[in-house]
């Protein structure tokens, strides 16, 4: 009769590590989803594992066969548990504002700024163009880079050559990538 009563005890032990192994098993799958909601810096995916640790040794506590199971099926379905869920994360509306570029409504208007720049750039080039021969005088010295002074703008300029100093008559030789190419107005033959 005693032999009857520890096999009865020591099966209702074992079936405790069983329900111990679905417990962890679950809490880790629910800490896993919960870590792509909450940004933790990964405490929350460190007690993921802890409790799917904790499932695998639960299972093989119950059985060898239980526990080798458990850690087959963590070992393939945890990668592929992970990229579905961040396949279906990336696509969410959380992603959207925790990703970098993520929300197409704050790249539309980039985009519009980038083409309006480049707009604006290729205008003022043409414009500069148009100053190619014009006349104007040093504010600062040119060292190589300073500022001119061209039909009443303040333009900066850069020496052709050498140091142009203050307050030197000089000619707009060249325009290029919207840098104003001067040299003094004597050179000029």
């Amino acid at each position: 009769m005693s032999v009857l009563l520890a096999q009865a005890a020591d099966a209702s032990n074992n079936e405790a590590y069983l329900w111990w192994g679905i417990a962890l098993t679950v809490v880790a799958l629910v800490l896993f989803l919960v870590e792509f909601a909450i940004p933790s810096g990964g405490l929350i995916a460190l007690l993921s594992g802890t409790a799917a640790i904790g499932s695998i040794a639960a299972f093989f506590m119950y059985s060898n066969a239980a526990g080798a199971t458990a850690l087959g099926i963590y070992v393939v379905g945890t990668p592929i548990l992970l990229v579905f869920v961040f396949k279906l994360w990336l696509n969410s509306p959380l992603s959207n504002r925790m990703v970098l570029g993520g929300n197409k409504d704050l790249t539309e208007p980039g985009e519009e700024s980038y083409h309006e720049s480049v707009k604006v750039r290729a205008e003022r080039l043409s414009q500069s163009q148009g100053l190619i021969g014009a006349k104007g005088k040093t504010i600062t010295s040119l060292r190589p880079v300073g500022v001119v002074k061209i039909d009443g703008q303040r333009i900066d300029a850069m020496a052709e050559s050498g140091v142009i100093e203050s307050n030197i008559e000089v000619v707009v030789t060249e325009i290029y990538d919207n840098q104003v190419k001067v040299k003094p107005s004597d050179e000029i033959k």
